[in-house]
């Protein structure tokens, strides 16, 4: 191989990564901003429709998508899809409930919806018969006491070590995790018969329609202010999704994955800045476990996966 088109190469691999990090960092950090935004519209507006909000701007961006690249978004709607879509619809709503919860700090509910990899490590042996090597179960039981650390629930660590009234829309916060979870093996199942963007319109669509039936008992006029926030939740979700996907396809999942992590460290932060919801240090240590525990399902999973031997599977909201 001549030394020059060697140089070129490396030069173009090296754009892309830089390209693909960049890509999940940013797409990260919109996410967050939907988790703040989502946040303080949830504290005025019921949860149902700030969610209905975002799964509507999810679809629109979906459908957007596909016909700019000339790609299909409507599904033959077998039934991994409406499993897929049930169990992503069930996700969303426990995300949104945990998110506009007053009592749940942000930086936990961000932390506690972000244990997808830690569910599908655990679940895939079941589900989808993939074999757990021996890393991925530590990096479980490494998130699951973070997990603990970030709830602090009452029976445990005493009435006075976390707010009891958080335990709930903690819990809540789990539930999106573990439906997420599924929605994801459902995808898994669903393989490369649907696009991408069928994927996401269908549950977006569907999601949306749920959500604003399920609003329509508390349904009232937001005000200036929490109607933009929904807006900016809604743009910046799905506009998270098209950087997380272009993230993916420019670099290996197992190098970019961990960026998205950034999305809790920036959500506690955000919360702390803009909110006084300052973490306690059980917390950060907590959110440090999560993400170290997140981190390394990720990288095993993929290795695996390219042994022949899939050990989970790789998140894609």
């Amino acid at each position: 191989m001549p030394q020059g088109y060697h140089e070129w190469y490396v030069g173009q691999r090296l754009s892309a990564s830089l390209a693909a990090y960049a890509w999940m960092s940013v797409s990260a950090l919109l996410f967050a901003s939907m988790n703040l935004t989502a946040h303080v519209a949830g504290a005025h507006v019921p949860w149902t429709l700030v969610a209905a909000t975002r799964a509507g701007v999810g679809a629109l961006v979906a459908a957007l998508v596909a016909r700019s690249r000339g790609a299909a978004f409507v599904t033959r709607a077998t039934s991994a899809m409406w499993l897929r879509t049930l169990f992503g619809t069930i996700s969303i709503m426990c995300t949104f409930f945990a998110l506009g919860s007053p009592r749940l700090p942000l930086g936990d509910a961000a932390t506690l919806v972000n244990l997808t990899p830690i569910f599908l490590a655990l679940l895939a042996p079941v589900v989808l018969g993939e074999r757990s090597g021996t890393r991925v179960v530590v990096a479980i039981s490494i998130s699951a006491a973070g997990a603990l650390l970030v709830l602090r629930p009452p029976l445990l660590f005493g009435g006075a070590a976390a707010d009891p009234g958080a335990l709930f829309p903690g819990l809540v916060a789990m539930t999106s995790s573990l439906s997420a979870s599924f929605a994801m093996m459902m995808i898994r199942r669903i393989g490369d018969r649907e696009t991408p963007e069928s994927v996401v319109f269908h549950f977006s669509a569907t999601a949306t329609v749920v959500l604003l039936a399920l609003s329509i008992p508390t349904l009232s006029v937001p005000s200036w202010r929490d109607g933009a926030m929904m807006a900016i939740a809604g743009v910046c979700g799905g506009f998270g999704q098209l950087g997380m996907t272009r993230a993916y396809a420019l670099e290996k999942a197992a190098r970019v994955g961990p960026f998205g992590y950034i999305s809790v460290v920036a959500s506690s932060a955000f919360g702390a800045i803009a909110l006084r919801e300052w973490p306690s240090r059980p917390t950060v240590l907590g959110m440090a476990l999560v993400i170290a525990g997140g981190t390394v399902v990720t990288v095993a999973g993929v290795r695996d996966m390219k042994r022949g031997g899939a050990a989970t599977l790789v998140p894609r909201r």
